[in-house]
């Protein structure tokens, strides 16, 4: 159902769609994710074909893409891995967004090319091991030094910060009694400063990526590393979680896609009682019941990116297509691994690496209960 699609956002599919295929066979992403192998090739070629440069202004080279552009690519990607869908995400959407947002003229002019090419990565570390859903809970503290900001906490878990070349890192450097959400700011902290290292964390999917804790230990960073105005990254974050959430919803579609193609081919070849199992309404039925659902979370997912290239700023649409999109993908992935049956319950099976994937999505970018709780207050609801 592509009634919101341009011509050239179909190209946009095909294209992607072809390469991944060819690139990205099946067998290729299983070893991948076994052998936690970074897809430095993946990123390499989107710089190439000028998929990185869909969220950067034109003035910087870019393509001046939509969300909508974002959520046609991601949705492919994410039907390929997750791997490689959320490092386009962290990579070039977090970096492109967050510069266009509250980037100074020269962090622009610095970073947006490079973006752009595909050759700098950037990954996002709001989280912490003790404030995750509670981000305004935050520890980590930025204070000031001679001719800069000396950062020290732990963020975590942050996916891509491994091999990002730059974190947008969120750290405190006031407090205000009156609201926590005051006195953040985010700052650029270059990979491979003094005082930055990574501890892996072990997720069962997403391997190829990788996951970590970071650890800043009096890193120190110039003053015209802050992105934004002091104290206003908690505003300049939120502004920045509409093109996140709308693109994972379009990830978990993907995901979800995925899934159901996964299953819909094994009930075809798969035999019991004389016949493909495809042929019993018990198999049937809950796989069409997820390809509707995943039609309807399309549509919310390309409607809530339209609502944002037009208007703006939407956050109760964005929480609706990212909540209703991942519990789709969730449901898709369990009825496609029932459908398998025990080869679906194998560690490394295609099935239970879909599964696995659509729980990573559903708890990225806000848990679905934050997602009710963003909503539950656009509506007038709650506090």
């Amino acid at each position: 159902m592509d009634v919101f699609l341009t011509p050239e956002q179909l190209d946009l599919r095909r294209d992607v769609r072809q390469w991944l295929d060819q690139a990205y066979p099946p067998e290729r992403v299983a070893q991948m994710e076994l052998d936690e192998e970074y897809p430095d090739d993946f990123y390499r070629e989107c710089g190439a074909r000028g998929w990185a440069a869909l969220p950067v202004p034109a003035a910087y080279g870019g393509r001046d893409g939509t969300v909508t552009d974002l959520c046609v690519f991601v949705e492919e990607v994410g039907k390929t891995s997750i791997s490689l869908s959320t490092l386009y995400i962290t990579a070039a959407i977090f970096g492109a967004h967050a510069l266009e947002i509250c980037g100074s003229d020269a962090q622009r002019e610095n970073y947006l090319p490079l973006v752009a090419r595909g050759e700098t990565r950037f990954a996002l570390a709001m989280s912490e091991p003790g404030a995750g859903s509670d981000f305004a809970g935050m520890e980590a503290t930025a204070q000031r030094v001679d001719g800069g900001w000396r950062i020290d906490g732990v963020k975590g878990p942050i996916s891509g910060a491994e091999r990002a070349d730059v974190i947008i890192c969120a750290a405190r450097t006031s407090t205000d009694p009156e609201s926590r959400q005051r006195g953040i700011s985010l700052f650029l902290v270059d990979q491979g400063s003094s005082g930055l290292r990574h501890e892996r964390r072990g997720f069962p999917a997403m391997r190829g990526l990788m996951v970590d804790d970071v650890h800043l230990e009096a890193v120190v960073v110039p003053d015209q590393n802050m992105l934004g105005n002091e104290g206003e990254g908690w505003l300049n974050l939120s502004k920045l979680m509409d093109p996140e959430r709308i693109a994972n919803a379009a990830q978990a579609v993907g995901v979800a896609q995925a899934a159901v193609d996964l299953a819909v081919d094994y009930a075809r070849q798969r035999r019991q009682y004389g016949k493909p199992i495809a042929g019993f309404q018990a198999v049937a039925h809950p796989l069409a019941e997820s390809q509707a659902e995943i039609a309807a979370a399309r549509l919310l997912v390309f409607g809530a990116a339209r609502k944002r290239d037009v208007e703006g700023p939407c956050p109760m649409e964005a929480s609706m297509a990212k909540t209703f999109a991942n519990n789709v993908a969730m449901r898709a992935a369990d009825r496609a691994l029932q459908t398998a049956g025990a080869f679906g319950y194998e560690a490394e099976s295609p099935f239970m690496r879909r599964f696995l994937e659509a729980r990573g999505c559903e708890l990225g970018g806000g848990t679905s209960q934050i997602q009710r709780n963003i909503i539950s207050r656009h509506m007038g609801l709650g506090r």
